[in-house]
């Protein structure tokens, strides 16, 4: 009550959003009676045939044609009875036949659900293979395991032999090639009838 007291004789000026409120509020006006104003201006005007509204209206029959066209169809087909035909008993000769497999599958595993296998050859022999395999895998782990400090940049024996044999083979071909040029304007039949 104190502060209403205090605040009664005080007056609030314009403020940027109190002006930005009555420009959208006038604008909103305005904008109601045009649309008011254009209304009572063209409440006689009558539209005639366009070409647009003629498309329109040829697509709304064309859709309510068909849409009836549907409805007597279906409604003529309610009582007729499809006989057996070749595809209907092809169809169901396939289906009779996949429910009798999987019926017998299904009493198979029924069956077979206490029989316990016991070892056969076949079962060792790819039990032989299973453990072959996994102890291939388990030892080029371990090679890779242990080699995985080897440094290959080091020098061996092997490389150093190898490193001689490039060389000399290297030197060989130089040689060979120095012969030649050497030797090319050579003349052998003034050097043999000389």
């Amino acid at each position: 009550r104190d502060t209403k007291n205090a605040l009664k004789d005080v007056t609030i000026g314009d403020t940027a959003e109190s002006n930005i409120r009555k420009q959208q509020f006038e604008g909103e006006k305005k904008w109601k009676q045009d649309g008011r104003d254009t209304r009572n201006a063209l409440k006689d005007v009558s539209i005639g045939d366009t070409a647009e509204s003629n498309i329109r209206k040829e697509q709304h029959g064309q859709a309510k044609q068909y849409k009836a066209t549907e409805k007597e169809t279906r409604d003529g087909l309610k009582n007729v009875n499809i006989t057996d035909t070749a595809e209907t008993d092809i169809r169901k000769q396939q289906f009779d036949t996949e429910k009798k497999w999987k019926q017998d599958g299904r009493d198979t595993k029924a069956s077979l659900k206490d029989v316990t296998i016991g070892d056969t050859a076949e079962s060792n022999i790819r039990k032989e293979q299973f453990d072959a395999e996994k102890k291939w895998k388990q030892d080029g782990r371990d090679t890779k395991t242990n080699l995985k400090d080897v440094n290959m940049a080091t020098a061996t024996m092997e490389g150093s032999i190898r490193t001689e044999q490039f060389q000399r083979e290297k030197d060989a071909r130089a040689k060979e090639k120095e012969t030649k040029d050497a030797e090319k304007d050579f003349n052998m039949a003034s050097a043999f009838y000389g």
